[in-house]
């Protein structure tokens, strides 16, 4: 079965170019372009003489130029954001877009407000006040709504009081080591990473570790993570184990939740941490704070 890749915009101005020059242009990609960016090649070739030439090249003759010209300018316009662009041969996907956007709440201000970086890495904060001296990433919905049940799980994580005053960034999965943020995650002195304690949260944080120009990272989970993670029935296969030696060997944030997640060969979903677990003997923290 044939395969047909994608004609660009240059390829097509291209191809308009010589069938005005009424030069061999390779039918079948002309054909594929026009009804790839919307247009139908019969209203094009109405009324023109076609010359086969070799293989699949042929002249067109007695075109009008300006239904030539009307062609080009509908397609020869560029966006600000090559995703636009992309999409009008419905191939957004392949493209990055040209911004991020940062979810914010803290206890001062617990509605969520948006904050919006683009492409240049300048931050629109919008109506956001300035902000904190620190930040918490929470990457499952849950846990950023429940704002008051995520602040009183921060002293289980080890966290001073200080952290009491926070942003609280939502995570939205690993939309969150997109690196269009560096810019935003640098305003903080330091970043407290409430991740899953799987393989995925363990991948997000040696993702924004190994970035390597952002503030001091601790991946945090509650003193009873050990019992948690023994308590649960969510396994972790060989493929995985490999994975957490890599991202512990060379994250050093990593290195006690993946540790953890190793040894007892089971993982979690973050949802669980607002469930609270039966009192324990205390435990040091080892999240690196």
């Amino acid at each position: 079965m044939a395969i047909y890749r994608r004609i660009s915009r240059a390829q097509f101005l291209g191809y308009l170019n010589k069938l005005e020059q009424e030069a061999p242009v390779p039918e079948p990609k002309l054909h594929q372009a026009a009804h790839q960016f919307g247009l139908i090649i019969g209203d094009l070739l109405k009324g023109a003489k076609r010359q086969y030439v070799k293989r699949d090249l042929v002249i067109y003759t007695g075109i009008d130029h300006s239904a030539i010209g009307q062609w080009r300018a509908s397609i020869d316009v560029e966006h600000a954001s090559p995703r636009i662009d992309q999409a009008a041969q419905g191939n957004s996907h392949n493209s990055r877009v040209s911004g991020a956007m940062l979810t914010v709440r803290n206890r001062l201000q617990p509605h969520p407000q948006v904050v919006l970086i683009d492409a240049k890495g300048t931050i629109n904060a919008g109506t956001v006040g300035p902000p904190a001296e620190r930040a918490v990433i929470v990457e499952n919905l849950e846990n950023f709504l429940n704002l008051t049940g995520t602040l009183e799980l921060f002293p289980e994580c080890g966290l001073g009081p200080e952290w009491q005053h926070a942003d609280i960034l939502y995570g939205s999965g690993n939309s969150i080591t997109n690196h269009l943020l560096t810019p935003a995650f640098q305003q903080y002195r330091e970043i407290g990473c409430l991740f899953d304690p799987d393989i995925g949260g363990v991948r997000m944080c040696d993702t924004l570790f190994q970035r390597g120009n952002l503030p001091p990272l601790y991946f945090l989970a509650p003193a009873d993570l050990p019992a948690r993670l023994e308590a649960s029935l969510r396994t972790i296969d060989k493929n995985q184990r490999e994975q957490l030696a890599m991202h512990i060997r060379r994250s050093p944030p990593c290195a006690h939740v993946g540790g953890l997640i190793f040894k007892t060969g089971r993982h979690l979903e973050q949802e669980t941490y607002l469930i609270s677990s039966p009192p324990t003997s205390e435990s040091p923290n080892e999240s690196g704070l």
